[in-house]
């Protein structure tokens, strides 16, 4: 006998498929970049370690400040018109880094390509659309869309620069904006406005809340230490001798595992609706391989090992962390709890990737120290904790 309490209706699939296929599209762009930036940046007119460093960070930077009032912003005016702006202007961004000729123009294209701040409007979106009994297979599934693009992101971005150079890969980002925005006008389902819908939750309590600190605090340490780690990670590999077109073949096994039991254990951990145990573990894993890493980055096999730990337990916490969130706020006020959620995720990305840059300039060993520190001190600072209703 199927239960249909946990499971999804036909008003529900649509919007998931959209709003996954949409983030997807969006973030594959990023994704390209992420496992080559480093390389190809140093290489830019009047680039060192440092600047390379800020240019790959100042996207994230300018994202965190946007997060809050764009997702502020959908509250009130809807989520897709805000969606279709924000896509807009990060595909035009794209086209500028693409014509970048030196590294101090690249910095200023990337702040303006993270203009584009919707990846809080995207989350809201899914929760409203979604039951809180099925949310969490919700973000399930888009994690899936999302980590399908990480992976193809991944392996294909060393591929293409090699063929298209960095440049290249920037109109690629603009190409899949375009199609994204595309998306959004032709398929975002409509909103439904209900006249006793929950009065929106104001800034203050929000940031203040007690249950999320939690959930804002992991999304930072998370995404320091994802950007942390992919700007020194493939540079550790050329230091070994590795090819910047053989990368994908690294990205390959390292996120073998990551595909294989990922998924299947959240949905798993959906059904009992206890998530204890993949909280801890995803804590322990990320920060294991960051550990290794540590001690290990002379040699191809802890680099391969530390690779597949952190990332496996980096994705653990995509699923679990906005589905958390949006069960713990009503509807009116998640574009702006989900723009406080990204505002701390973008700012971990932006100050992982400059830090990157800073602290290999002064020691190759010193980003994976700080990236131990700051999972550590996680920790200390608490981990997120499931709504009562899902423990």
């Amino acid at each position: 006998m199927v239960d249909s309490q946990h499971s999804f209706t036909r008003s529900e699939i649509a919007p998931i498929i959209v709003v996954s296929l949409i983030s997807a599209l969006r973030l594959l762009g990023i994704f390209l970049m992420l496992p080559i930036f480093s390389v190809y940046a140093v290489q830019y007119p009047g680039a060192n370690a440092a600047l390379a460093g800020v240019a790959f960070g100042i996207y994230a930077l300018t994202q965190s400040v946007l997060q809050i009032p764009l997702g502020w912003a959908s509250d009130r005016w809807g989520r897709r018109p805000v969606l279709v702006i924000g896509l807009a202007l990060f595909a035009l961004a794209s086209v500028g880094c693409g014509l970048a000729q030196n590294i101090y123009q690249l910095i200023l294209a990337r702040a303006l390509q993270g203009v584009g701040a919707v990846g809080s409007v995207a989350l809201a979106a899914l929760a409203d659309f979604t039951r809180p009994t099925v949310r969490t297979q919700a973000f399930t599934i888009t994690g899936i869309a999302i980590g399908s693009s990480f992976i193809l992101g991944i392996l294909g971005g060393p591929l293409l620069a090699a063929s298209l150079g960095l440049s290249g890969l920037f109109y690629v980002l603009a190409a899949l904006g375009f199609l994204a925005m595309a998306l959004t006008v032709t398929s975002f389902p409509k909103e439904k406005k209900n006249a006793d819908q929950e009065p929106a939750m104001a800034f203050k309590p929000i940031l203040l809340h007690g249950q999320l600190r939690g959930i804002f605090i992991a999304t930072f340490a998370l995404s320091f230490a994802l950007n942390l780690f992919f700007f020194t990670y493939p540079l550790s590999w050329t230091e070994l001798g590795l090819g910047k077109a053989d990368l994908w073949k690294v990205y390959l096994i390292i996120f073998l595992p990551s595909v294989i039991f990922v998924f299947p254990y959240m949905r798993r951990a959906e059904k009992k609706r206890s998530f204890r145990l993949p909280i801890l573990i995803g804590w322990l894993t990320a920060t294991a391989g960051y550990v290794i890493y540590l001690f290990g980055a002379q040699y191809d096999f802890l680099l391969y090992i530390s690779g597949a730990a952190f990332f496996f337990g980096y994705s653990l916490y995509q699923p679990m962390l906005p589905a958390f969130l949006t069960q713990r706020i009503p509807a009116g006020g998640r574009g702006t709890a989900t723009g406080v959620y990204s505002f701390f995720g973008f700012l971990g990305s932006s100050l992982g990737g400059m830090f990157g840059g800073v602290l290999m300039h002064i020691s190759p060993s010193l980003p994976e120290f700080l990236g131990v520190l700051v999972l550590v001190l996680w920790f200390f600072l608490g981990l997120p904790t499931a709504p009562e209703s899902t423990s």
